[in-house]
């Protein structure tokens, strides 16, 4: 007789139970996301001890028959797809008919349902039907999900702190109440209200009333389109940064979820304005055609495939980009008043509710980047030039203050600049368009610089041979794997040509396996920039602070520098007078 034997149902819903249910935000959000797919409007979630003891999920849905109450949990039953065409166009949330059978089979379930006629009341203990009965008559959904993982005491020993459990959910909650402003979503724990939307069908309100008001306030809102996908949602300024990817929350047709090169994709689209170690909050929903996506690819349906993820590159980036771009980065100085957000549709009046406070940081970057001394020259190619960013602002420099700080002024507002900051901005820039336009010209070394490279160092050079020379080096071989550098581009700092040299070098070794020109560019005019400007404790003239001013409004990105820390921070006239109590 063979080895071999097929399980038994119930256990094999005990092991997909592992897969599907792993925690309790895991239980919640499939029993959430089926009260969503029944086209509720209201939906409650109640928890005891963090869901450890009891999820109560409670919609006004459109029910279900006495039928189908007790076929929803045998395995694989879902009135979401009907044969193999269905699966290339899914519009649900849920659709393997896993969930259901999955939770059943590791805690004790109560169903009560009703479609506006005689109700039905279905018990399951540990995937065991107990018994069927009548029920509530109110059209909707009830379902109670007690002592999870009670017959699986391995699982159970992994859950963690109530606290941390709770945590876990609520972001689960936040994100599909974000991804379903439409829908009243509520979350109580130990009866204690945790969370609440209004289902306004207004994602801004929605954002308010999750995030509080600070985080709102500095929302932006982007939409555009091609032909393959429609993005719309809102991204924050540079006033709103926090240390974790957490708050990029990533919609596909309306559904949450975790796609590494969406992620990729938004932070890229932040480089120069947010700090490598710091991130945006973002909420977007990108809608496109089923058939362009892949859902099923993941126990959790959490991940997604995208079949033209180029275009939709194209166009995220782009939006998010242009709409920083054309953004006042420009940082308070100040906290703000707390004002009353207007209703999305109705921006003249109707006020939110009260403020939540959240745990955003802003405009934090702790991070302390190396300044070593370039003399900022006047005389240098370009500064001549007026800013009418500058002139149109009438910003005029008002002084020094420790020898890092530049104070300045127009009518109605003092700016505080970062010297060194603000003159890494702008030979980033001046460098970037070099580099860009591939101006090459060179100057000839009167003493050549020898630089000896290892056997690898000196094949990978020869291989981009073409990159060094468009830049503007030009080298010949100079013994065994050395080679002498013979002249180099005009725009390197004199003093430190060698230097400079070696770090394009070290960049061309860091990136020959995944050699990107456009991203090479970037980090060679990053790191170079640094070495160019004014360290701190420098003091400069009044015709040099008028020149870094002029320069600095002229430059595409001017509030942040390569970084992504600020260079400026405003203070509005009116708000210096509230602190020294002159206005009220």
């Amino acid at each position: 007789m063979g080895i071999i034997k097929v399980m038994d149902e119930n256990l094999s819903n005990k092991i997909a139970a592992g897969e599907v249910v792993e925690r309790i935000c895991n239980a919640v959000k499939e029993l959430v996301e089926n009260s969503i797919d029944a086209n509720s409007k209201n939906i409650k979630i109640e928890l005891i001890n963090s869901g450890i003891k009891k999820i109560k999920v409670t919609d006004d849905g459109s029910g279900m028959s006495k039928d189908d109450a007790v076929l929803c949990f045998d395995r694989h039953a879902t009135s979401k797809i009907k044969n193999e065409t269905d699966l290339y166009f899914i519009n649900t949330l849920g659709f393997r008919g896993e969930a259901l059978a999955s939770i059943a089979s590791v805690s004790k379930v109560t169903l009560e349902t009703s479609k506006n006629d005689d109700g039905t009341k279905v018990i399951i203990e540990g995937g065991n039907l107990i018994s069927t009965t009548s029920g509530v008559s109110h059209k909707g959904t009830i379902i109670e999900v007690k002592d999870i993982f009670y017959n699986t005491p391995v699982r159970l020993k992994f859950l963690r702190s109530e606290n941390a459990e709770l945590a876990s959910t609520v972001s689960v909650i936040e994100k599909i109440a974000l991804s379903h402003p439409e829908i009243s979503f509520s979350l109580y724990n130990n009866e204690k209200e945790v969370l609440k939307t209004t289902g306004s069908n207004e994602l801004l309100k929605t954002i308010y009333e999750i995030y509080g008001y600070n985080v709102s306030k500095n929302m932006l809102h982007i939409k555009g389109s091609n032909y393959d996908y429609e993005i719309d949602g809102y991204i924050t300024n540079i006033n709103i940064q926090k240390s974790t990817k957490s708050g990029m929350i990533t919609l596909v047709n309306n559904r949450v979820v975790q796609n590494h090169s969406i992620i990729r994709i938004i932070k890229d689209a932040y480089h120069t304005f947010l700090a490598e170690t710091k991130y945006p909050i973002v909420v977007l929903n990108i809608n496109t055609d089923p058939t362009l996506i892949d859902v099923n690819i993941h126990p959790t349906k959490q991940d997604i495939k995208f079949s033209k993820m180029d275009t939709l590159e194209e166009l995220l980036f782009s939006l998010i980009r242009d709409k920083l771009n054309e953004t006042d980065n420009l940082l308070k100085g100040y906290v703000e008043e707390k004002e009353l957000i207007p209703s999305y549709n109705e921006y003249e009046s109707n006020p939110l509710f009260e403020q939540k406070e959240k745990d955003v940081e802003v405009q934090e970057d702790k991070k302390v980047y190396e300044e070593v001394s370039l003399d900022f020259n006047v005389s240098d190619p370009g500064v001549e030039y007026y800013s009418k960013k500058a002139e149109e602002n009438l910003i005029k420099p008002v002084g020094l203050a420790l020898g890092t700080y530049l104070f300045a002024q127009s009518e109605d507002m003092v700016y505080m600049m970062d010297i060194h900051a603000a003159n890494e901005r702008i030979n980033y820039e001046y460098m970037l368009n070099k580099l860009k336009n591939m101006d090459n010209n060179s100057i000839s070394l009167l003493f050549p610089i020898n630089i000896e490279l290892t056997k690898d160092e000196y094949l990978t050079i020869k291989e981009y041979d073409n990159v060094v020379k468009e830049i503007g080096i030009n080298y010949e071989d100079f013994g065994v794997n050395t080679i002498r550098i013979l002249s180099h581009p005009t725009w390197l700092k004199e003093g430190y040509e060698e230097e400079s040299i070696r770090k394009i070098f070290d960049l061309i070794f860091e990136m020959k396996d995944k050699f990107d020109r456009i991203k090479f560019n970037d980090r060679v005019a990053m790191t170079l920039a640094c070495k160019m400007s004014v360290k701190a404790n420098t003091n400069i003239s009044y015709e040099e602070q008028e020149t870094l001013i002029k320069r600095l409004f002229d430059c595409e990105s001017p509030f942040t520098c390569p970084h992504g820390r600020p260079t400026i921070i405003k203070y509005p006239k009116h708000e210096l007078e509230k602190m020294f109590k002159r206005v009220n």
